[in-house]
């Protein structure tokens, strides 16, 4: 599930640009089937197939909520505690191929059907990180535009072809954060990068931990000679105003 959401960040992500509302003509999935899960299991776990079928076990409403506006956690707000806790079993069909940002707007408005949610946006002054170029200098190669084998998965990233928008989507699944581009660096690079994940290495417990590599931090000095850097940045978060346990099917 987790390499699901990983490679789903590669997907263009505008995280400053939120769709709280919902337009009367919103395309909507063909059929949708929304069940409590009474499994009483701590796992969960969701899929996308290429022509937008969504499917999710034990999803609660605050997952769902982060992949239909492709958020972070400190992006959303309020609502009741359930939301975190009590699980859904989802599967919902459209009724032809679509693309995944058409799937997200399908999945925003099964949550406002289906929980009755009503949220807005409000700009917040929240902790981020700054991708800038460190001290020592870049040590990014360019693209050489000639294609080649790929990797990403969760700890490696090898791709012949990425610029700084992609790369910092990808570095905001891992810590959690917005990430902002402040390296100056345009163009597309060949990217190759090994790292601990963040997640990994703080959730004690969680998945084994791979020590031979560093963390996100040291590997972008090490490999890219680039660096995160805390500060503080405005970012649209959404509030939740309603949301409701759902419909019957």
């Amino acid at each position: 599930m987790q390499t699901a959401r990983f490679v789903a960040a590669l997907a263009p992500i505008l995280l400053v640009s939120l769709c709280p509302g919902q337009a009367p003509d919103q395309v909507k999935f063909e059929v949708a089937s929304v069940k409590a899960n009474t499994s009483g299991a701590g796992d969960f776990s969701n899929d996308v197939t290429p022509e937008g079928r969504f499917s999710a076990r034990n999803f609660t409403v605050w997952n769902l909520i982060r992949r239909a506006y492709n958020l972070q956690d400190l992006q959303i707000s309020g609502g009741p505690g359930w939301i975190k806790t009590e699980g859904f079993d989802i599967e919902a069909r459209p009724a032809s191929p679509v693309s995944r940002e058409k799937m997200d707007e399908m999945l925003r408005s099964l949550l406002a059907e289906r929980f009755q949610l009503k949220v807005h946006t409000e700009s917040r002054n929240l902790p981020a990180y700054a991708l800038v170029v460190s001290n020592s200098g870049s040590k990014l190669l360019p693209s050489t535009g000639t294609g080649g084998p790929s990797k990403t998965m969760l700890g490696q990233l090898v791709v012949p072809k990425m610029g700084m928008a992609q790369l910092v989507q990808i570095l905001e699944f891992d810590v959690d954060r917005p990430v902002i581009d402040r390296t100056g660096l345009t163009g597309d690079f060949a990217i190759h990068l090994e790292w601990t994940r963040e997640r990994a290495r703080t959730a004690a417990g969680d998945v084994p931990v791979d020590q031979s590599r560093p963390s996100i931090f040291s590997a972008l000095q090490e490999q890219l000679g680039l660096k995160l850097e805390s500060i503080k940045a405005p970012v649209d978060v959404l509030v939740i105003d309603r949301v409701e346990l759902p419909s019957a099917n």
